[in-house]
């Protein structure tokens, strides 16, 4: 299996560069908002920015974003090439000369006659065989490297089509280096049934780097719902709609403590600022599908809204209802048609805020992670039963930790399914 490589940005800028020009540029050209473009840049950390590209690939990444002004490093180190043959007819000999810097120049075997020229970099005469016997450099390839740089500062300035995407540099990341950029999204993929029990553990670490503020948030979300759902007839529709919303600021949040910052209370409203829309779009179509189930379910128990009505009126056909067989059975189905509007809603609000999805996409991606992963959820739903009984037993106080810790259990899900 070949090496893969990493494009890890050093967290420095090149000296005299522009930093307001190079977030600029960094953004447009990464479809990266200018803020997250400015946090990414000015952070002083090294981010990877590329992951798992082979040594080509790797290296065009390299080119590209040093031209904007970063410094790039490429993980491992590529290797360099002692020797090479560089024609098998002419049996000529390539052996490389450091010349003190990264690259490693290949000179022809120096017993060659000499062809007079001049050095493209240096402007000496002392050549031979095209190569620079005062700096060590072959001139066919420092022009080469030249015609290459001409080329990709002009691909800065312009806007790629569609067709040349694949092959332009530049715009080949701009539908992957989104947020969070530290790797590509890779998943849906499955993982280990044991995983169901780390998101719980994960989850807990989550909560205890700042415990107050977990338990801050999750007072605030529960004043902020019970309020909202005083208002009449409306209120419930919109907790519903903006729960999603709420959902991605904690996701965001979490992004933040597996960066080493620190989760806030803002962050609980941070979901109104990444791509809020399409998360209200989440709740719209959570509460569409609700809605039709509810009715779907009235109606397989019931025949018609009016058979409901008149069984409501009589206490006790409604009491007899309840121990019937057919109930059970109804119950059961429910449950059934009920567990997919759960697996295409668990992961939307973190795919629409951290991977700029669309509603319908995240929600489709969210119901295909969950199919991939049945028996880690599985487990992941006993452990968290059991958290919330021990939780409501002390006066319902116990759901302050609790809610917290499942809450970025589904973010720990959230990359352990969709990321390598």
């Amino acid at each position: 299996m070949s090496e893969v490589y990493k494009v890890i940005y050093t967290g420095k800028l090149k000296p005299g560069t522009n930093q307001d020009r190079i977030i600029a540029l960094f953004s447009e050209k990464f479809r990266l908002g200018p803020e997250k473009a400015k946090k990414l840049i000015v952070s002083g950390r090294s981010v990877a920015l590329k992951k798992d590209i082979d040594l080509e690939k790797a290296e065009k990444y390299q080119e590209s974003l040093e031209k904007l002004g970063l410094i790039i490093e490429i993980d491992p180190k590529p290797p360099v090439e002692d020797t090479m043959m560089l024609d098998n007819s002419s049996e000529l000999t390539l052996a490389a000369i450091d010349n003190g810097d990264d690259d490693a120049t290949e000179v022809l075997d120096p017993t060659m006659n000499p062809a007079a020229d001049r050095c493209p970099k240096c402007g000496s005469l002392n050549m031979q065989m095209g190569i620079c016997q005062n700096c060590g450099i072959v001139a066919a390839k420092y022009k080469a490297a030249q015609a290459r740089e001409a080329d990709l500062a002009t691909q800065v300035n312009q806007v790629s089509s569609d067709s040349e995407a694949e092959e332009n540099p530049y715009t080949t990341p701009e539908a992957e280096l989104v947020q969070p950029v530290e790797g590509d999204m890779t998943g849906p993929h499955g993982v280990s049934a044991g995983n169901g029990f780390k998101w719980i553990t994960r989850g807990w670490w989550h909560f205890k780097q700042a415990p107050l503020t977990w338990i801050a948030i999750i007072v605030i979300w529960f004043v902020l719902t019970f309020v909202l759902s005083m208002v009449p007839i409306l209120g419930a529709l919109i907790v519903n709609v903006l729960t999603p919303v709420l959902l991605a600021g904690l996701m965001i949040g979490c992004y933040e403590q597996d960066q080493g910052d620190d989760i806030s209370v803002s962050h609980l409203f941070a979901g109104f600022a990444n791509n809020a829309g399409q998360g209200i779009l989440v709740g719209v179509f959570y509460l569409i599908f609700m809605i039709l189930f509810v009715v779907g379910f009235a109606l397989f128990m019931f025949g018609s809204i009016g058979s409901l009505a008149t069984q409501q009126a009589d206490p006790e056909a409604m009491a007899m209802m309840f121990f019937s067989s057919t109930f059970v059975i109804g119950l059961l189905i429910a449950s059934l048609l009920f567990i997919p509007i759960v697996m295409a809603y668990l992961f939307a609000p973190a795919l629409v805020a951290l991977n700029d999805m669309s509603a319908w996409e995240a929600m489709k991606a969210s119901f295909m992670g969950c199919m991939k992963n049945i028996l880690p959820f599985f487990l992941y739903s006993l452990a968290a039963i059991g958290l919330m009984i021990v939780g409501v037993i002390p006066f319902g106080l116990g759901l302050l930790i609790v809610s917290p810790i499942l809450i970025a259990a589904i973010y720990a899900a959230y990359r352990d399914i969709y990321y390598s």
